[in-house]
């Protein structure tokens, strides 16, 4: 709820300020706000990402309006939501075309629970959405129809058959769980369905519920775990977004099922995906809920992560180093939106690894002590990219988490991401006197824990932690020369949560944004 500080003004009338931050370039809250004062005296101001919106009125008109705030569905995007006394006031209206939002609101979603009314969203939008029951002949949606086609899709779903849905990102299948995880994700058929199979704070329910009803990862709880013999730790969870697929989650929780398997079989385009660490948001994929032009202005490129990247310098203002640290290309550390940083090459084998590490004699006395308590790698490094993943890639092998060499870079960032110690041993990041990455010097850090009895949990840990030394010390030495404000997080290696957290702890002025980290 609202906290309201009402302070009478000369006439009786009152006037209220909204300040808060919204984090990202789409109008979605800004139009709701129009939407529900449109018949007040209000005015809006933006500046970057701070709102000052102001509602004038009597005490019952500004109550009732408060009230129609309380039932608005809280955006991923808000912060900071703070209502105070108004010092002053002049009325303006906002003449511009909004975006068309197409989801559910809780404006509709509200009208089936109470009344199984069939109405639009704030934006005049009902249901975009076309349904199929053998995955080839599609009908689309309308409120004459719906009711006879949930009726079909829940007894079809009843039976163990899957219904298709289609919508602007794609075609998805959709399966009553059957205690199998052969699927993209779930949809809980009710938000009190998530705690019988995961754990889930208030913060990730907050974010699961909002407006733009992100995918969101969430670890399972021991019960199920054991029940379902689950050797994942955790799967992606998303609810309805569209008011058919509220209603059949909705009818069929009022019968005790309490999950639906959606597999997505055609992508058009990415579903929107965030990652939650203490109270901030990562936007992992999807490009929904960005500004519409930069979007259109992006997919129209050849090469979309370039555009990408672009699209990200531009949303800030300050001189910054953007921390482009990817699975699929290659890694940038970006200076002033030109000047990258990195110099790094990675060897295409084995035996040029070798050769790399005993370069030097220290590096070749090491490599012979190593041989003797460890067997040597002698394989082609399929599949090399040069970006710091591939580099975990090498490490991996090393440690010998897996033979497949990209599932050992894996193993390696999930071993960090899952463990629970508070520090992990130092691994040695640096350029060499040409300015290059020593990316040898890395891997024969590892190699000398192995050697002194390390554990490959600790080393992994600490692979990632050091990484986020490395990059501190980087940005603090550009904040000294007074060639950057600020750091800014990008690429896909960033989805894990140990480089994330301690990228975010150790670098100052480190930014997050709204654009997603892959595309």
């Amino acid at each position: 709820m609202i906290y309201l500080y009402l302070i009478f003004i000369r006439g009786g009338e009152l006037v209220l300020e909204f300040d808060f931050e919204y984090m990202s370039q789409n109008d979605i809250f800004e139009y709701l706000l129009e939407f529900y004062a449109k018949n007040y005296e209000h005015s809006l101001v933006r500046e970057e990402n701070q709102y000052i919106f102001k509602i004038k009125g009597d005490e019952k008109e500004l109550t009732t309006f408060c009230e129609s705030l309380n039932g608005i569905s809280n955006s991923v995007f808000l912060r900071k939501f703070e209502v105070k006394e108004a010092q002053d006031f002049i009325s303006s209206s906002q003449d511009k075309q909004y975006s068309l939002f197409k989801y559910l609101t809780h404006l509709n979603s509200n009208a089936y629970i109470q009344q199984k009314a069939l109405i639009e969203n704030e934006w005049g939008v009902f249901c975009e959405l076309d349904l199929s029951f053998d995955g080839i002949n599609f009908t689309k949606l309308n409120k004459d129809n719906f009711k006879i086609l949930l009726e079909k899709a829940i007894k079809i779903l009843k039976n163990s058959e899957k219904i298709w849905i289609k919508n602007h990102k794609g075609i998805y299948e959709l399966l009553l769980f059957n205690d199998n995880f052969e699927c993209d994700f779930l949809i809980p058929c009710d938000i009190k369905a998530i705690n019988s199979a995961f754990v889930c704070s208030n913060e990730n329910l907050k974010l699961l519920a909002s407006l733009e009803k992100p995918l969101i990862k969430l670890r399972f709880n021991a019960m199920f775990r054991k029940n379902h013999a689950l050797i994942l730790s955790d799967f992606r969870v998303k609810l309805a977004e569209d008011l058919f697929s509220f209603a059949l989650c909705f009818e069929l929780w009022g019968e005790d099922f309490k999950f639906l398997n959606v597999k997505k079989v055609q992508n058009d385009f990415d579903d929107f995906e965030l990652l939650s660490l203490e109270e901030r948001i990562l936007v992992l994929r999807g490009f929904e809920f960005i500004d519409t032009k930069a979007r259109e202005l992006i997919f129209s490129k050849e090469d979309k992560n370039y555009a990408r990247l672009s699209y990200l310098v531009s949303r800030f203002k300050q001189n910054a180093l953007i921390l482009e640290l990817s699975k699929d290309y290659e890694d940038i550390l970006l200076v002033n939106k030109e000047l990258n940083l990195l110099k790094l090459r990675l060897p295409k084998n084995s035996k040029e690894l070798y050769e790399d590490i005993k370069k030097d004699s220290v590096g070749a006395r090491l490599l012979e002590n190593y041989a003797k308590e460890f067997p040597l790698l002698d394989e082609e490094f399929p599949l090399i990219i040069n970006n710091f993943f591939s580099l975990f890639c090498i490490l991996g092998r090393i440690l010998k988490l897996d033979e497949d060499f990209l599932r050992a870079g894996e193993k390696l960032l999930e071993l960090a991401d899952n463990t629970k110690i508070p520090r992990g041993v130092k691994i040695d990041y640096r350029l060499d006197e040409l300015g290059n990455f020593d990316y040898a010097r890395t891997l024969r850090s590892a190699m000398s824990f192995m050697l002194a009895g390390v554990e490959a949990t600790n080393i992994a840990y600490g692979t990632l932690e050091s990484l986020a030394y490395f990059l501190r010390d980087m940005n603090d030495d550009l904040r000294e020369k007074k060639q950057i404000q600020i750091a800014v997080i990008s690429g896909s290696l960033f989805e894990h949560k140990a480089l994330l957290k301690n990228a975010l702890k150790h670098i100052k002025d480190c930014k997050l944004s709204d654009v997603a980290l892959r595309i």
